[in-house]
């Protein structure tokens, strides 16, 4: 098994820990993998105005609580 394998095993893993076991306060890095999109595609909503709300203490920090993630998801069920 290649490092590479290992990296994407490891990343799959901790995909499956956050989905099972979101953390109360998560990056938005965590948020996008406990809803099955991208970075790049809670960035663009944020931009836009939608997806669950976050707080973004300065410039580089962007934060969203697990309940508001939660709340969000059951909000646009479709």
């Amino acid at each position: 098994m290649t490092i590479d394998e290992l990296a994407s095993q490891i990343d799959a893993l901790r995909a499956d820990l956050i989905r099972s076991n979101p953390p109360l306060i998560m990056t938005s890095q965590e948020a996008a993998t406990f809803l099955g999109v991208s970075d790049e595609t809670m960035l663009r909503w944020r931009k836009d105005g939608f997806g669950p709300s976050y707080s973004q203490p300065n410039c580089r920090v962007v934060r969203y609580l697990r309940d508001d993630v939660v709340a969000w998801l059951e909000e646009n069920r479709g």
